[in-house]
């Protein structure tokens, strides 16, 4: 049983087990017509619930908790139904299921184990957040959707706890998962484009490659996919950094760097770019003599295949041009109007805010969750009150990764900064999939043993352990 165990946990740390619960989330959030009664897929249901049955699994047999984190990060990823709302998020019976059946996970290993639990180092700001959220319940109009919405922070407080109570973090293994993600990302982007591709036979190559799905993803829109990509995308650097002569790494690299592109999200390439150039700029700054070498012969060889492919970029270029609209409000997808009534619930509410569904307060044409800005959102939804507890928050964040700074805390900054800059006029903060990333990264960062695999030698990072896999 010992030897069994030991082969599973040694399976259960390679990047094979992490590519296959990736897999089986693209494979189950592909399937996306409704199968009635229910207004989710059958199939996308049934991954989840085998992704379910593998956390399970894993919480009951081991007391690290680290290796369930795939499943977790899959359950963000996994879900393509286009019509999610408050509404059918707290009225339909298959989230809620699904939730109290994860949940059997947690109280197998709370039974087995029995982990005592600590408050972590971002414990204070992830609370003052949970505290936020709540608030606004006491005084704003009582509505059933309300409390599942409000409800939520508290779920991220209590996610924290748990894993930074129980897992033993393991850096490499993070940046494992990151990359996968990004690659699951990736294609889920470029499955998005091949329908598009699909459904638009008349048109020209180079305009049927920019066409999309004419949908949202399920859990996500275009936009949002492209600050996840720009979130994971330095973990590519790392694995370059430790293995420079892999060019399946660099290579890989490109395919997120044509989804970005093709899915003509301007804020998402805002994000992307800064993320692509921070991770340029320390790869010339931190990089040694071999990852220079071989960064620019992947230079050269990407150029190569951009110049290649110049009529895509000169389409691009044409779409973004049209995108401009009339004025700045249209150029912005309507963000100036949101900003505006934003600040208007601020100021009728502005210690505490509105609450979450304070959104719902005035018209608008189309689907919207929130404000479109992490600023107007904490105002108008948590008030004076959610900013400071947001900029506590990114104080821990700040001071954490910056003290005895190296390069896994640097690509993560990287990331984090991007998705951040990006947040500033899109959902990127209080989103529920990123808010749980960070949870789980930050939970691997503060828990890890070893805080580093290099060494800074001349102000140029080389590998510590070249056995490091």
């Amino acid at each position: 049983m010992g030897v069994l165990m030991k082969r599973l946990e040694s399976f259960l740390n390679s990047g094979a087990y992490i590519f296959i619960i990736f897999l089986i989330t693209f494979v189950s959030w592909s399937f996306y017509q409704e199968t009635p009664p229910s207004v989710f897929n059958l199939y996308n249901m049934i991954g989840l619930f085998l992704l379910i049955l593998i956390n399970t699994v894993l919480l009951g047999l081991f007391r690290n908790t680290l290796y369930t984190i795939p499943t977790i990060l899959s359950f963000l990823f996994i879900i393509n139904q286009s019509d999610i709302s408050f509404d059918s998020v707290s009225a339909l019976g298959f989230p809620l299921i699904a939730f109290a059946v994860f949940l059997i996970g947690p109280v197998i290993h709370f039974i087995r184990f029995k982990p005592k639990m600590k408050r972590g180092y971002f414990f204070l700001g992830i609370v003052l957040i949970a505290v936020s959220y709540l608030v606004p319940l006491v005084y704003t109009p009582f509505e059933i959707a309300a409390i599942p919405v409000s409800l939520i922070a508290t779920l991220y407080l209590g996610v924290y706890v748990f894993f930074s109570s129980t897992l033993k973090g393991n850096l490499n293994y993070l940046f494992k998962m990151m990359l996968f993600a990004n690659l699951l990302l990736t294609a889920e982007v470029l499955f998005y484009l091949y329908q598009g591709y699909l459904l638009n036979p008349d048109l020209d190559f180079y305009h049927r490659i920019f066409e999309g799905w004419g949908r949202n993803l399920g859990w996500a829109n275009i936009n949002d996919m492209c600050f996840y990509i720009a979130l994971t995308f330095p973990s590519y650097l790392y694995f370059i950094f430790k293995k420079p002569k892999t060019y399946l790494i660099w290579f890989l690299m490109i395919l997120p760097v044509i989804a970005v592109l093709l899915s003509k999200s301007r804020g998402g390439m805002i994000g992307f770019i800064i993320s692509l150039l921070g991770i340029f700029i320390f790869f010339i700054l931190k990089g040694n003599k071999k990852h220079l070498i071989h960064g620019f012969i992947f230079l050269l060889f990407t150029a190569a295949i951009f110049y290649i492919g110049r009529n895509a970029l000169y389409v691009w270029w044409e779409f973004l041009l049209d995108s401009l609209g009339n004025n700045l409000n249209e150029f912005s997808s309507n963000r100036l109007y949101i900003y505006e009534q934003g600040f208007l619930i601020f100021k009728q509410y502005p210690l505490f805010g509105g609450g979450w569904l304070s959104i719902h307060s005035f018209s608008f044409d189309g689907r919207i969750f929130m404000f479109h800005s992490t600023f107007v959102q904490a105002l108008a939804a948590m008030g004076l009150f959610g900013l400071v507890a947001l900029f506590v928050h990114y104080f821990q964040i700040g001071k954490f990764m910056l003290v005895n700074l190296n390069l896994e805390k640097s690509l993560f900054l990287i990331g984090y900064l991007a998705s951040q800059i990006h947040g500033l006029i899109d959902n990127v903060q209080y989103a529920v999939p990123y808010s749980i990333l960070m949870i789980l990264f930050l939970s691997i960062y503060e828990t890890s043993e070893k805080k580093t695999n290099f060494v800074m030698i001349n102000h140029r990072y080389h590998l510590l352990d070249e056995n490091i896999i």
